[in-house]
């Protein structure tokens, strides 16, 4: 650096700054605690001093002397550089009478290295109170020469604090801690350095510009960090920096504090508690306090207030607790908290299980297998009960074939576990084989090697639907925790159990209703083929409205229907039932398909009108005449056209059309009358073939188109193609119910 190199400083100095002081007269100064200026300042005065050999270690001191004064001690009050002989002398004030630390240096520590690399370049240093703090001084020879003073060396250049008159009136009182491992306690006021820093440097950027505003809140606690508790704080840093000296492995706590450091010492832990929520949150680069360091802290606050409010209160010492005493009873709280976690997580997992479970015999799996799980059970099942004299065994794990028999073969009535907890609705607990010698002696000839046992009862609402059972080879003694446990997978497993019986028998009805819906077999139509194809959409509680029949209505005819009731569930059951079976009644009567197809209109209108619904259908209706030739006339309410494929491989639409039915009083209805040849297919089909879709891509009439120009023989072979392509394309779940009849007409014999 070259003379008059470096920039002018903004650095000022207090008001009680020797006359030497090189910035009290400086009017462009502003913050104190800027470090880049008070290189600034040390550097120019070392140049002006002709001294500028030692202004590059000048500089390096004043930046870690600034930066503690601003971390430690309540900020930088004033800085003097002045000749002395042989060298240069640095003079930084703050507003701390706590004298300084030399740091643990460690991987973990952002902070403790600075006064050792002063130290090192010193000819000599050292620190003395003054009238609102300290000054830390340091002298520079160049010659050389390193200083290294130890935390002894350092504190007997500190005058007697009992010199201030603030000391001398506070009592103090003689707190002992016992003995913590050292390591343990530079590692967590290490930890607690780091945060001070962090803060330090997040103030300094937030007054500079250069980061957001620290938050008020946050500021107090930081404050409170930093400032209520640092006597002690820094106590038990020293004692722990001069054990580390002495190569000891543990250090002796004691302290001698004021009756008002209890209090301090609950705002301390309780700010700390609190800034590690910023911490965890990551609103800091300092992790949350190490579960250890947290331990430590609270061990000692914990003695240390117990001990200042009884001396506070005229009662004599008590020993304190160990610290590796009140680490064993913290490993035990752990212990247990683990064991609590991991029997919470196992119910979770059941939970997670049985939520999907659909089936009474996936509830069981679901229960059987994370109870088994969770309690190191050798064999676990459940059984249900049922209308019958026996007991259902929908799962079991771990027993073998003639266990399982027997459980099958097993009696509501039987003096057994299980059958007991279900006839009972209380839970047996059978710990030893003594016990289940006596009470339940039929249980040696099922299960052999098992010695103990529990079952517990599936209730909901007053009802048993059946019971759990666990089975373990060795005496098992079932404490509080473990029998809530238990208690509480049968409580999940019993609601789970509920649901899926419900959502079974709902499964049950909605298809006997669906089959009610639809013919039960198809009539034999000389020299015709037909087939009809039905697959519901996916929920299988739910009834769709697609329906097709095929049934006789005199010599040489048949009547065919496919329609689409708008909706599902009952009301469309029921619309499409109305439909259904008009359509049979009016064509006992009427033979001409137009008329058939406007009277079911009338009747649908009356019907929406009389139920107040916005109920609609689609319908095509068939006349099918067979003689020496076959002639299929067709009427179309609305419905989705026909197709013919002929038997030279030529398809063509069946143009219908026609306004759909039970809206309007007057109907608009298309008619076809189509003459079939030897080899030719007539296929109809529900919206719901054409319209289902994989990735955004209807099937399309393309798609049945590909499917009618297939090598297929039969009317039979073709709607089995059609549906499994369908159901191909969809990915296997149907958006809607599909419906189709196909009529072919069989080439002759060659």
């Amino acid at each position: 650096m070259v003379p008059g190199g470096p920039r002018r400083s903004t650095l000022s100095a207090s008001k009680e700054s020797d006359p030497s002081d090189v910035t009290s007269n400086d009017p462009a100064a502003k913050d104190l605690d800027d470090v880049s200026a008070a290189r600034d300042v040390v550097t120019r005065r070392a140049w002006e001093l002709g001294l500028e050999h030692l202004a590059y270690d000048a500089s390096l001191i004043v930046s870690e002397l600034v930066t503690n004064a601003v971390l430690h001690g309540g900020g930088c009050r004033g800085l003097a550089v002045t000749r002395v002989p042989h060298g240069l002398r640095v003079e930084v004030r703050d507003a701390s009478r706590i004298p300084p630390v030399l740091g643990w240096a460690s991987e973990h520590a952002m902070t403790g290295r600075g006064l050792r690399l002063v130290s090192s370049l010193a000819s000599s240093w050292g620190v003395a109170p003054d009238v609102t703090g300290k000054v830390v001084w340091v002298e520079l020879s160049g010659n050389g020469r390193a200083t290294s003073l130890s935390e002894a060396e350092l504190l007997a250049r500190w005058d007697d604090p009992g010199s201030d008159p603030s000391l001398r009136v506070r009592v103090r009182h003689h707190v002992e801690l016992g003995e913590v491992p050292t390591g343990l306690l530079l590692a967590a006021k290490s930890h607690i350095d780091n945060l001070v820093r962090e803060f330090a440097l997040a103030r300094s950027g937030a007054r500079s510009g250069l980061t957001a505003d620290v938050p008020p809140h946050l500021t107090e606690l930081i404050e409170t960090v930093v400032g209520r508790f640092a006597e002690a704080r820094l106590s038990i840093k020293y004692q722990a920096l001069a054990a580390l000296q002495r190569d000891a492995s543990h250090t002796r706590l004691e302290l001698d504090l004021p009756l008002e450091a209890a209090d301090a010492a609950l705002d301390y832990l309780n700010a700390l508690d609190e800034v590690d929520g910023y911490c965890r949150a990551m609103r800091f680069l300092t992790l949350e306090t190490p579960p250890q360091h947290r331990v430590f802290r609270r061990w000692y606050i914990e003695e240390l207030v117990g001990q200042l409010r009884r001396a506070g209160a005229g009662k004599g010492p008590r020993p304190p607790q160990p610290f590796e005493q009140r680490l064993l009873k913290e490993f035990d709280q752990v212990a247990k908290a683990q064991w609590a976690s991991e029997r919470t997580a196992r119910l979770y997992r059941v939970a997670s299980a049985l939520s999907g479970a659909s089936s009474p015999e996936a509830v069981a799996r679901a229960a059987i297998t994370e109870g088994r799980a969770a309690l190191g059970a050798a064999g676990s099942g459940m059984v249900l009960a049922t209308d019958a004299n026996r007991l259902l065994v929908p799962a079991t794990v771990g027993y073998d074939e003639a266990v399982v028999s027997r459980l099958r073969s097993e009696s509501p009535d039987a003096e057994l576990p299980a059958a007991v907890a279900l006839r009972t609705g209380q839970p047996v607990w059978i710990e030893s084989r003594h016990e289940r010698d006596e009470r339940f002696p039929e249980l040696v000839g099922i299960e052999a090697t098992t010695v103990a046992m529990c079952a517990v009862p599936l209730i909901v609402q007053d009802r048993r639907l059946g019971a759990l059972r666990f089975s373990f080879t060795e005496a098992r003694l079932f404490d509080e925790e473990e029998r809530r446990f238990v208690l509480a997978l049968a409580a999940q497993t019993a609601q789970a159990l509920d649901r899926a019986q419900l959502q079974q028998a709902r499964v049950s009805i909605s298809r006997r209703l669906q089959r009610s819906l639809l013919p039960p077999s198809l009539p034999v139509i000389p020299g015709v083929e037909v087939a009809a194809l039905y697959h519901p959409f996916g929920d299988e509680m739910e009834v769709g409205g697609d329906f097709y029949d095929i049934w006789p209505i005199g010599k040489n005819r048949w009547a065919i229907a496919i329609g689409d009731a708008s909706g599902t569930g009952p009301e469309a059951a029921a619309l499409t039932a109305l439909v259904r079976y008009t359509l049979r009644a009016l064509t006992m009567t009427d033979r001409r398909p137009r008329s058939v197809i406007e009277s079911l209109n009338q009747a649908l209108v009356s019907h929406v009108a009389a139920e107040d619904t916005e109920r609609f259908c689609t319908v095509i209706l068939g006349i099918l005449t067979v003689t020496d030739h076959v002639i299929l006339e067709l009427v179309s309410g609305g419905h989705p056209y026909p197709l013919r494929r002929r038997s030279d491989g030529s398809m063509s639409t069946i143009k219908l059309g026609g306004s759909l039915l039970g809206q309007l009083d007057v109907v608009d209805v298309a008619y076809q009358r189509v003459r079939l040849e030897p080899g030719d297919v007539v296929l109809l089909f529900t919206d719901g073939v054409i319209e289902s879709r994989s990735n955004g891509t209807f099937f399309d009439t393309a798609g049945i188109r590909r499917v009618l120009a297939g090598p297929h023989q039969s009317a039979r072979e073709i709607v089995t193609t059609l549906g499994a392509t369908v159901l191909r394309h969809s990915g296997g779940r149907l958006d809607d119910d599909v419906a189709a009849v196909a009529v072919r007409i069989p080439p002759p014999a060659a």
